[in-house]
């Protein structure tokens, strides 16, 4: 590996840390941060569905543009946008000010995510790719438990106003070291498919409305559908389309999308319920909660390191296959323990989780570019990245709506375990059914 493939590989790295880091921190944070903004409970909850309606609905266009106006463009201008959102949301003062800011800021992380993982796709070619993509998978998953340490230290030693704070210093170092490292990348010619862009960004953005957060869930759906439609019709029409539908003509891309979806919907569960079990069953505070997922994190990001060595002996689609089987037994082993108040066997369940997952992510990653033209390295990133998104806002929704008269935190954790081994038993078929298959010709 160059100097120059070692800088980019933690840029790319460093840029998707930081849009996971941020939507995990505020979730140790939320109480302080509700009483000294006198935020009440709808506008606490605006507070992460701002950020989250404008990181999925700016994603696809966002992997686009950095095909059409180069990657180094879209990677400089997106960390601009996040550091700056990050800074106004540590300085705001007032719910209005929260949300809006939060907002700014999921726009340039939906901008970031794809491009960091095309960056990698574009510098890297075999088995160095697979490398690069693993550790991506490993900075994704360990960012989401690093992000609950960090906002509980920072909420209970400092200010939750720290964590958002120190984005900004760190995204404006790495816009200076982009600037001069970063090659200027190819552009092509063509104007933005603004039909096509407007369309997805209002598709995307109500549909995740719809599943989280809007009083109307089904009307906001309903048009969410429409919107879909209109989309996929429109991107067939013109030239230089937001998302080529090429992209999925190809069945291993295609199958890649609909399980990381499905993934994403089963672990979204986990991420989400963990928490709130180890606090409520346990009666962890905060922070030490956080500190009990240390270990898990360390082993994701062992495990999302060490996959390529995995992936190099016994071919990619059977690591994701282990990946998955992994996750299906963690998963039913943590159903069964939820009730027990023991740390151990939540944490058994907790670290064979942190396997399967790196194992599994590490892979469809990998799937979701495989030979993708270089043209839509882009656009392929960014469905591959909204299809997670779009996953765990649907994940959310399904475990809400199951849930929903259980009381018992450990109930509710027990099933949405249940929940996620159906989703995810679902994407295993997928793979082996679609993925194994082509790998074994």
């Amino acid at each position: 590996m160059t100097r120059v493939q070692r800088i980019v590989l933690s840029l790319a790295l460093i840029g998707a840390f930081l849009g996971v880091l941020d939507t995990s921190i505020v979730f140790t944070g939320t109480v302080k941060m509700a009483d000294q903004l006198h935020l009440n409970a709808s506008a606490l909850s605006w507070v992460q569905v701002s950020y989250a309606l404008t990181y999925a609905g700016f994603m696809l266009i966002g992997g686009k543009l950095g095909d059409i106006y180069g990657r180094k463009s879209l990677f400089i201008s997106s960390l601009m946008i996040f550091g700056i959102g990050s800074l106004a949301v540590g300085a705001a003062t007032n719910a209005v000010m929260m949300i809006s800011f939060r907002a700014f800021q999921g726009i340039g992380a939906a901008i970031l995510a794809p491009n960091c993982l095309a960056l990698l796709t574009d510098t890297f070619e075999g088995q160095a790719r697979q490398k690069a993509i693993g550790y991506y998978a490993s900075v994704i998953g360990a960012g989401a438990a690093i992000g609950l340490v960090i906002g509980g230290f920072f909420a209970t030693f400092a200010s939750w106003r720290v964590g958002f704070y120190m984005n900004g210093p760190i995204a404006f170092i790495m816009v200076i070291i982009a600037a001069k490292v970063l090659a200027k990348s190819e552009t092509q010619n063509g104007k933005i498919d603004w039909v096509g862009t407007i369309l997805s960004i209002l598709a995307m953005t109500s549909i995740s409305y719809g599943l989280d957060g809007s009083p109307w869930p089904i009307p906001t759906l309903i048009l969410s559908l429409f919107l879909w439609i209109g989309f996929i019709i429109s991107q067939g029409k013109v030239a230089r389309p937001t998302m080529p539908l090429e992209i999925f003509k190809d069945r291993e891309r295609l199958a890649s999308y609909v399980s990381s979806l499905l993934f994403s919907s089963a672990g979204i569960g986990f991420w989400f319920y963990t928490p709130q079990l180890l606090q409520g069953t346990l009666g962890l505070s905060p922070f030490v909660t956080a500190l009990g997922m240390v270990p898990m994190a360390v082993l994701l990001f062992i495990a999302a390191v060490r996959a390529r060595n995995l992936i190099a002996r016994w071919g990619n689609s059977r690591v994701m296959v282990i990946g998955f089987v992994i996750v299906l037994l963690s998963m039913i082993e943590l159903s069964v323990v939820a009730h027990s108040a023991n740390y151990v066997l939540l944490l058994i369940g907790t670290l064979g989780y942190a396997i399967g997952f790196a194992l599994a992510f590490a892979t469809l990653a990998t799937s979701g570019l495989a030979r993708v033209r270089h043209e839509v390295s882009g656009a392929a990133s960014g469905v591959y990245n909204t299809a997670r998104q779009f996953g765990g806002a649907l994940g959310l929704a399904i475990f809400a709506a199951f849930t929903a008269n259980i009381t018992k935190i450990s109930a509710v954790f027990s099933q949405s375990m249940l929940i996620g081994v159906g989703l995810t038993f679902v994407g295993l078929l997928l793979v082996l059914t679609l993925i194994v298959p082509l790998e074994s010709k």
